[in-house]
């Protein structure tokens, strides 16, 4: 090749400059070296084929859109390298016959679940269903301290392999990402059915969960009115991905920044923590994160407080129960996570409730929320290191946005001023102070960058929210990695799983370089931005030709 990260051209053969990408890719993660190290055994014969080669194998596979399946990762090895490569990757042996095939099939085999055996954190037995007592006896025995190394390590792997996808772009291509990023979570369907409540017998996959959706995001009916649900054997993928601000020309490609698999519904808060810690401590900038309601209703103490502690700016929706007044101190009025004078009219207030609930129209709503804007509070300082800030009226300084009588000064500022009617009858310090000081932790759960509902607000929210959504999709293609279908991935465990997924999404990552690249050489990034018309029908289309 002509350049190391220069990704070759598809074709229907693995060829010469496919082999040397992958190499160069699983050479830049450092896992090969890092397994082999974990992999040493004083006893024993020696292990002919090495971890770097199947770890080529695979990613070959996953670029080339074909399943993770052992058995076609050995078929690659021994019957598919062009010449040359063998000897670059260590390869011995042959595998013309059915029988020296399914002697390398037990090398390839025996290797990986090695590989597996030191990071798997899961205690249940896999690969055998059986009765739940059974599955019992049967669990590993393992320390609270040998499952969070196991974890780590895991985790740690799975990070490694993604970045080095990543570092397929050059620089320059990703010296414009602000580090604003889409956080959500999907179904990884396993090759298993689950455990049966009427034999008692166990999953062959245990790892897994029920994941359960009552309908859809459109929440569509089925027969007699009944919500339509989603019920499969799965586990969860939290994922990260880049974004760009709204609107803006495409400067650099919307990459998965990391990926972590564990149950459905398990602590998606701490999850996303995790993961979003492990992409700060790999280099990467925090800009606005995008996330959806899921994500608004777990303990702040679980995901809001650490994700502002780890600089991220949240942009958040919130359902409708949460809408209005959410928080209050010193006076300080928190209404859709913005602090806001203590004296706003109700009307604007409740503007978001209200049109959740059909009282208002869209229209109202949003001339509502808008004028909320001179009654919001001013910040003086902060955050500081501890995330306390300081937040002073309205109606106080050189251009006051309020007329208010417990404010003298702001009586004399000239006309324009909003005039507050109905200040509080006993002035909290808000009133009487200069400013007060909000502690991190008021109405965390709540709490965000942008004013919600405005026109900057939609548009980030929507920008970072689908960007998210459609990469969910893009991994989802069929015709390409094919997520939800577990008959690509035909493993068990959670370590097996992460592992493959996270093949999946390096190639995903790749594929996105490419088409990337190809928008920049063709000079179509201002097209690609400019908002796409969404009439669907035009009458234009049934007016004769003169």
């Amino acid at each position: 090749m002509s350049h190391r990260n220069e990704i070759p051209p598809c074709t229907s053969a693995v060829n010469a400059e496919s082999v040397d990408f992958a190499i160069w890719v699983i050479d830049s993660s450092g896992i090969g070296e890092e397994l082999e190290t974990l992999l040493k055994r004083r006893t024993g014969r020696p292990r002919t084929l090495p971890v770097r080669p199947l770890l080529v194998a695979l990613l070959l596979l996953a670029i080339d859109d074909r399943p993770l399946h052992l058995k076609a990762a050995t078929r690659l090895l021994w019957r598919q390298l062009p010449k040359g490569s063998c000897e670059r990757l260590n390869i011995a042996g042959e595998a013309r016959t059915k029988k020296s095939f399914l002697a390398r099939y037990r090398q390839v085999r025996y290797l990986f679940h090695s590989m597996l055996e030191t990071m798997d954190p899961s205690l249940l037995q896999k690969n055998r269903v059986m009765d739940q007592e059974m599955a019992v006896k049967r669990r590993r025995k393992l320390t609270t301290a040998e499952i969070d190394e196991r974890k780590a390590r895991l985790e740690s792997v799975i990070a490694s392999l993604i970045d080095a996808s990543i570092r397929v772009c050059s620089r320059a291509e990703l010296d414009n990402f602000d580090g604003s990023v889409g956080l959500d979570a999907t179904p990884v369907p396993l090759f298993s059915r689950g455990p049966s409540r009427h034999t008692g017998r166990s999953a062959s996959d245990p790892d897994g969960g029920w994941y359960v959706r009552e309908g859809d995001h459109r929440e569509i009916e089925g027969p007699g009115g009944r919500k339509l649900r989603k019920l499969f054997w799965a586990l969860e993928a939290t994922i990260v991905t880049m974004g760009r601000p709204p609107g803006s020309v495409p400067a650099h490609p919307n990459l998965i920044l990391g990926v972590t698999l564990a149950r459905p519904g398990e602590d998606p808060g701490g999850t996303g923590v995790r993961l979003l810690a492990s992409i700060r401590r790999r280099g990467y900038p925090a800009g606005y994160l995008g996330a959806d309601r899921g994500y608004t209703q777990v303990i702040a103490e679980r995901f809001h407080l650490p994700v502002r502690a780890l600089g991220y700016r949240l942009v958040m929706d919130y359902k409708a129960q949460d809408l209005g007044i959410q928080a209050n101190s010193g006076g300080a009025v928190m209404v859709d996570g913005a602090f806001y004078c203590p004296g706003m009219p109700d009307a604007l207030v409740q503007a978001s409730s209200q049109w959740r609930a059909g009282i208002i129209g869209e229209a109202l709503s949003k001339t509502r929320i808008a004028a909320r804007a001179p009654w919001r509070l001013v910040r003086k300082e902060g955050p500081d290191a501890d995330g306390y800030e300081r937040w002073s009226c309205p109606a106080q300084g050189d251009h006051p946005q309020l007329c208010c009588p417990l404010r003298p000064s702001s009586l004399t500022a000239g006309l324009g001023r909003i005039p507050v009617l109905f200040p509080p009858d006993s002035p909290p310090k808000l009133c009487t102070q200069t400013a007060v000081t909000i502690a991190p932790d008021v109405g965390a759960r709540h709490r965000q960058e942008l004013a919600f509902g405005t026109e900057e607000w939609s548009a980030t929210y929507a920008c970072y929210r689908n960007t998210i959504e459609g990469l969910n999709g893009y991994v989802k293609d069929a015709a390409h990695e094919a997520l939800s279908a577990p008959s690509r991935r035909r493993v068990r465990g959670i370590a097996a799983q992460s592992l493959f997924c996270a093949f999946l999404l390096m190639a995903a990552n790749i594929r996105k370089i490419r088409a990337y690249r190809e928008l920049v050489f063709e000079q179509r990034s201002a097209v690609v931005a400019e908002r796409a018309r969404r009439r669907r029908t035009s009458l234009a289309d049934y007016r004769a030709s003169p």
